[in-house]
């Protein structure tokens, strides 16, 4: 594929995209270029993308001078923000094939976005007109007809200038108070349409410093703050509909009143039809507008057109996916390269045009994607020769006519097909590959199977590789099932912490469903419970092991140690067997002895925690240091079940070695080893760590210290040994948010015990909470 035919490919808009456009047609966002460019893309890292989200939304309100709490800003910003998710859904379900981006700009718009738009503004209409003193009442804003010239559109500004101007008292000339010819011959061009006005223009031109006299004092007028806020939407929209009739038919003039040439003027006459439509549809009774809406269409536009606003016969509007389906068809077949389809084959008569797909393409398309699909259903399947067959797919493919739109689809097979040879460093090639082909054109729900399958291979090594994986996972984000959300804790805490969360659901789909290998390959998989490590470690714990058996262990197996286990978080061996022993052996000890059994249950127990104590002493540094997905380390998992002993090996190890950072290391919430301790009430770990020199001043990503933690679970032991340890003092701000949380504890106490219970967390008595609230005040000298 040539680099005109890549540029050729047209990308759906997404929501940073959209958000951006229409925050600069109120005020300029002080961005670089490159920093526009690449939240508009949505190649910006996720937290950062969403602080940009939230800075644009409220240049916008600023610039419109709403109150932030007003009931119409409130709705504007969640019609914004519908509109958004519904153009990133878009985006994923949606193929352009080799349409040009003017034709695939124009059918979004003509199939789902003006439609939608209109009746969206056709419910804020319904009561009452939002401007009723305007001419053509809610829809002023439209390019209408000039009733003196028939082959001449008023345009926005137009319109709300000489509407305002035929109010003012005394000479234009004089507006501002004395004579003013440069701005009498700017007014006069913006009158015409020949400009749009200049954004800082109209904030001069039009600041609460001046006051305007109109004819009459009997009626309402617009004070200047409201005239000023009516103009700079007349100028974004004005400015909004040249912008669209430039992009769509180059050289026709945003005057042309001929919707034939002017496709702009077609696209308006659908949110006309659907405003239109929504307020003759009005009634108390949500069935009987429902009814109403769908017969206010012809058969025609219901089934085109109005599809993605037509409700079905449940009051269902179709979903995204839907959506995405149709715009797809329409767009594989599109007639002409250079062509925008007519909508209609008059508009005063409200007659439809005659859909012409070019019947070549769509069969050379279809057979692609026939094909495509074999090679996958043969991939998938269980023949011996598959290997085969799915190479000789693979090369048919590449020999049919249009496989350049389909160089993802290609890309992503040869992905799998490396996979199930064996070949990782391949597979890992293929699929960035297809990842970048996915960032630059719209190719439908394979953007979604691509986004699983990188993501998937950025956490299905040994190393969590943040870097490439966010990349994808902003792509799954946009079409995230409500109960991934829930389980990946979106919104809840920090972006890498849901990722990591996500990369736990992702390593296990991955070796469960995508890792394939074809007959005679072998995949080193992940372990597992019943590995071959475990089973030996398992021995060794059962056995009175010898340091020298314990180290022929750790040398047979040097390669697996940091292997992560497919599933729950990404335990390596080490952080699952320490789990085992730790949740085992204390079970043990209050069993019963039994006859016949060689060793007393409680002396099993020792022998397992010894054994795994000499382990713990013998491991290579990399491996003491190595995490699961959520960054948690063994350190912390042994505080959190309040495992002393390995607490204090695994601190002697990590001093000996002078490993300090190991036990302040943070996890992906920002928890420490201290932070475990102070949570679960382990005590004396708490004083082994402290001893050690961990730093007890370390937050969470919430501000939380482990002083806020003992304080929130009412630890008052280890809060007495966080006021005692001198090597960090603690401060007052600190002291005050303990004070705050521990007393709100104990006055809300039965409460605060029933939500922590539903979480899975025992928290102290109410006593403790109030002996912290006292150390705190006192530590005040309050």
């Amino acid at each position: 594929m040539t680099v005109s035919d890549t540029q050729r490919i047209a990308q759906l808009p997404t929501s940073h995209s959209a958000l951006l456009y229409a925050v600069s047609l109120f005020c300029a966002p002080e961005w670089q270029h490159s920093e526009r460019r690449r939240y508009a893309l949505s190649e910006m890292r996720l937290e950062r993308g969403a602080d940009r989200t939230i800075e644009l939304i409220d240049l916008l309100r600023q610039s419109l001078r709403q109150d932030q709490a007003s009931t119409l800003w409130g709705d504007v910003v969640e019609q914004l923000l519908r509109l958004g998710n519904s153009l990133d859904a878009l985006e994923l379900h949606t193929r352009t094939y080799s349409a040009t981006p003017q034709q695939t700009l124009c059918v979004l718009l003509a199939f789902d976005v003006m439609p939608a738009l209109g009746r969206t503004w056709g419910f804020w209409c319904q009561d009452e007109a939002l401007l009723p003193q305007m001419p053509e009442d809610d829809l002023w804003f439209l390019p209408h007809q000039d009733p003196a010239n028939p082959d001449r559109l008023i345009l926005p500004v137009e319109k709300v200038l000489s509407w305002w101007l035929e109010k003012f008292d005394g000479p234009l000339d004089r507006l501002w108070g004395e004579y003013d010819d440069e701005r009498r011959r700017t007014l006069d061009n913006w009158k015409s349409g020949r400009t749009t006005p200049a954004l800082s223009k109209i904030m001069e031109w039009f600041s609460d410093d001046y006051q305007f006299s109109h004819k009459s004092s009997d009626e309402a007028h617009l004070s200047t703050t409201q005239l000023r806020s009516l103009l700079l939407w007349a100028r974004a929209i004005e400015q909004a509909y040249k912008d669209l009739v430039g992009y769509l038919t180059p050289g026709c003039s945003p005057n042309d009143t001929d919707p034939i040439r002017n496709k702009a003027l077609q696209l308006i006459e659908l949110f006309r039809w659907s405003h239109e439509a929504t307020l003759a549809s009005h009634d108390t009774s949500v069935e009987r507008e429902r009814t109403k809406f769908s017969a206010a269409f012809p058969r025609w536009a219901k089934s085109s057109v109005f599809s993605a606003i037509a409700a079905n016969e449940n009051g269902d509007l179709p979903a995204p996916e839907t959506i995405g389906q149709f715009l797809s068809l329409m767009l594989m077949s599109m007639p002409d390269d250079n062509v925008l389809p007519d909508l209609f084959e008059n508009l005063q008569a409200r007659s439809p045009k005659m859909w012409m797909p070019n019947q070549e393409r769509l069969g050379e398309r279809e057979a692609v994607q026939a094909t495509i699909e074999n090679v996958l259903v043969t991939w998938g399947g269980d023949d011996p020769a598959r290997q085969f067959y799915v190479a000789s797919g693979l090369e048919k493919l590449r020999k049919l006519p249009r496989i350049d739109e389909f160089e993802a689809d290609l890309t992503y097979l040869c992905a799998l097909d490396a996979l199930s040879s064996g070949n990782f460093y391949e597979a890992c090639q293929h699929a960035e590959k297809a990842l970048e082909l996915c960032l630059t054109r719209s190719i439908g729900p394979l953007k979604l199977d691509i986004a699983k399958l990188n993501f998937s291979l950025a956490v299905a090594q040994d190393a969590f590789k943040r870097a490439s994986a966010e990349r994808s996972f902003r792509i799954l984000c946009k079409s995230v099932q409500p109960r991934d959300a829930a389980r990946w804790k979106l919104g809840e805490g920090p972006i890498d912490y849901s990722m990591r969360l996500a990369a736990a659901d992702h390593a296990a789909w991955f070796w469960d469903n995508i890792v394939r290998p074809y007959e005679g390959v072998e995949i080193e998989a992940p372990l597992q419970e019943n590995s071959e490590i475990i089973r030996a470690y398992a021995g060794l714990l059962w056995s009175v092991a010898s340091e020298d058996e314990v180290r022929g262990f750790i040398k047979q197996f040097r390669r697996k140690l940091k292997h992560k286990l497919r599933d729950v978080r990404g335990d390596t061996f080490f952080t699952i067997s320490s789990k085992m022993v730790a949740d085992i052996a204390p079970r043990m000890r209050q069993m019963p002895t039994y006859p016949g059994i060689p060793k007393e249950p409680y002396e099993l127990a020792n022998l397992m925690a010894a054994t795994h104590l000499k382990l713990a002493s013998l491991l290579p540094r990399d491996v003491l240091e190595a995490r699961d997905y959520l960054k948690q380390t063994v350190l912390m998992l042994a505080a959190d079940r309040n495992d002393v002993d390995m607490v204090k090996a695994l601190v002697d190890r990590l001093v000996h070695d002078r490993m300090r950072d190991g036990i302040n290391a943070q996890d992906a919430l920002g928890r420490t080893a201290l932070h475990s301790a102070a949570k679960v009430g382990a005590d004396r770990c708490f004083e082994i760590l402290l001893a050690a020199g961990a730093n007890p001043t370390l937050q969470t990503y919430t501000g939380k210290t482990p002083a806020l933690f003992a304080a929130e679970f009412g630890r008052t032991t280890i809060f007495e040994m966080r006021l005692k340890c001198t090597a960090y003092e603690i401060g007052r701000d600190e002291l005050k948010r303990a004070y705050e949380l521990a007393q709100e504890s104990a006055e809300n106490f039965k409460a605060k015990r029933k939500d922590y219970a539903i979480q899975g967390y025992k928290i102290a008595g109410r006593i403790g909470f109030q002996r912290i609230a006292a150390l705190a005040l006192d530590a005040l000298g309050e």
